[in-house]
């Protein structure tokens, strides 16, 4: 079990989750997303991009601020249902079904 477990924390800080947020489109008519956000399995941030530079005006403060928020929140949706299904594929372990493995439902004595 223990190299079952070290093979998923390998797959997991290896593995790279993209959010994107917003759109716009270049002079030549080509469309990108505004904010790319780039996380690894551990939830840990890689990459941040601003592709929009108009969003650096300080007028649009509050809409660069929502659109990361956004966009990482959308990154790390994602990264928990790739990292549910590698836990899956790797421990053969559901891990929506963890707290009842781990004596959930339970009665302890003294504890309510």
């Amino acid at each position: 079990m223990y190299d079952k477990y070290k093979t998923l924390q390998k797959a997991l800080k290896n593995l790279v989750i993209r959010g994107k947020e917003g759109k716009f489109t270049w002079a030549d008519g080509i469309e990108q997303d505004a904010i790319v956000v780039d996380i690894s399995g551990e939830m840990k941030l890689r990459e941040l991009h601003i592709n929009d530079d108009s969003l650096l005006d300080p007028m649009k403060k509050s809409q660069l601020e929502s659109l990361i928020t956004t966009c990482f929140q959308k990154a790390q949706t994602k990264a928990q249902e790739i990292v549910g299904e590698k836990t899956k594929e790797i421990l053969w372990v559901d891990p929506s079904d963890m707290a009842s493995m781990l004596g959930g439902g339970w009665w302890i004595p003294g504890m309510n």
